[in-house]
C-alpha cells in the first residue's frame, strides 16, 4: 500500500474530470454528456489510487541468462506481480515494454480486464534490437501529465549519464520513480576460468578475455552500480539492485518490507470504500 495524491472513487462527492481512457463507463455522469457532448468522470474524497506506470527494457541484452531464467522473463515475472499487487489495491496502471522504441504500449487502467491484457502482452513479448533507454524515457515523461509512481525495470546497460538524466527529469516532474536493476549472476561475477571470446548480443561486437581480467572487472563493475546507486540516492530515486539468481518472491518481499519503513513510501493512507 502507498500513499496517493490523488483521489477515487467513494461516498463524498469532490468533482468532475475529464474521461480517460481505462475509467470506469459505470463513473461518467452522462447527464453532463447530455449537455455538453463531452465525457467526464466523477471523483470522489476518500479513495486514494494513485497512478503506476511500469516499464520493461525489453532489449535484446535483457534475453542473457546463465540460469534457469533470463534478465527478461525475470523482469517480466516482477512486472506481473507488481501489476497484480497494484490492480488488486485498485490503482491504476499502465505498461509499457520498449527496446530502440516502445514496442508495446497498454494506457492507464486499474481494471481487472488491464491484468488480463499486460499477461498476454508479457506472454507474446521477445527481446530483440538495442537499447535506446535514454529516448525511451524522454518519450515516456512527455505522455505522463499527472504526477504518480513509475516503475523501471532494467539492466541499464547503457551509458550511465543519460540515463540518469532521463530518471532525474521524470523524478523532477513530481513522480516517485523506482528502479530495479536486473542483472544475472554471470554479469556480476564473470566466473569464466579458461580463455574465451565473449560476444555482445545487440552489437554482435567479439571481445577475447582471459581470467585475470576478472579482478578488473569486478573493479569496473562495481563502480558501474555505484555510479547508479549513488545519482538515485542524490536525487531521491529508490533503488534496488536484482540478481536473476535471487529467488524472485524474496526479492519482491524484501523490497517491500524495506519500502514499508521509509516515511512516504508505505505501499493507501485512508480507508477504501466504494459507491454501490
Amino acid at each position: 500500500m502507498h500513499r496517493s495524491p490523488y483521489h477515487g472513487f467513494s461516498v463524498e462527492f469532490r468533482e468532475h474530470r475529464p474521461y480517460q481512457p481505462g475509467d470506469e463507463p459505470k463513473r461518467i455522469d452522462w447527464k453532463i454528456y447530455a449537455r455538453q457532448e463531452r465525457l467526464y468522470t466523477k471523483q470522489f474524497e476518500e479513495e486514494t489510487n494513485s497512478l503506476v506506470h511500469i516499464i520493461l527494457d525489453g532489449s535484446n541484452s535483457m534475453s542473457y541468462g546463465s540460469n534457469h531464467l533470463t534478465k527478461f522473463e525475470y523482469a517480466a515475472t516482477l512486472s506481473a506481480c507488481l501489476s497484480w499487487l497494484l490492480i488488486h489495491q485498485r490503482d491504476a496502471v499502465s505498461f509499457t515494454i520498449f527496446d530502440e522504441k516502445i514496442s508495446s504500449y497498454l494506457p492507464p487502467s486499474g481494471t481487472k480486464l488491464q491484468l488480463s491484457r499486460i499477461l498476454q502482452t508479457l506472454d507474446k513479448a521477445k527481446p530483440s534490437y538495442q537499447t535506446k533507454i535514454p529516448d525511451v524515457l524522454n518519450e515516456i515523461s512527455a505522455r505522463i501529465k499527472k504526477k504518480g509512481i513509475v516503475i523501471f525495470l532494467s539492466d541499464l546497460l547503457a551509458p550511465e549519464a543519460d540515463i540518469i538524466k532521463a530518471l532525474k527529469n521524470i523524478r523532477y516532474r513530481k513522480n516517485e520513480v523506482i528502479v530495479f536493476h536486473i542483472l544475472d549472476p554471470a554479469e556480476l561475477h564473470l566466473p569464466f576460468k579458461e580463455s574465451a571470446i565473449i560476444k555482445d548480443i545487440e552489437t554482435h561486437e567479439k571481445l577475447p578475455i582471459t581470467p585475470d581480467i576478472k579482478q578488473i572487472y569486478q573493479k569496473e563493475l562495481q563502480k558501474f552500480i555505484d555510479t547508479y546507486r549513488q545519482n538515485f540516492h542524490l536525487h531521491n530515486i529508490d533503488y534496488l539492485l536484482l540478481p536473476t539468481s535471487e529467488p524472485l518472491e524474496k526479492s519482491l518481499v524484501f523490497y517491500l518490507a524495506r519500502r514499508r519503513k521509509r516515511p512516504g513510501l508505505g505501499f493507501r493512507r485512508r480507508a477504501i470504500s466504494h459507491k454501490r
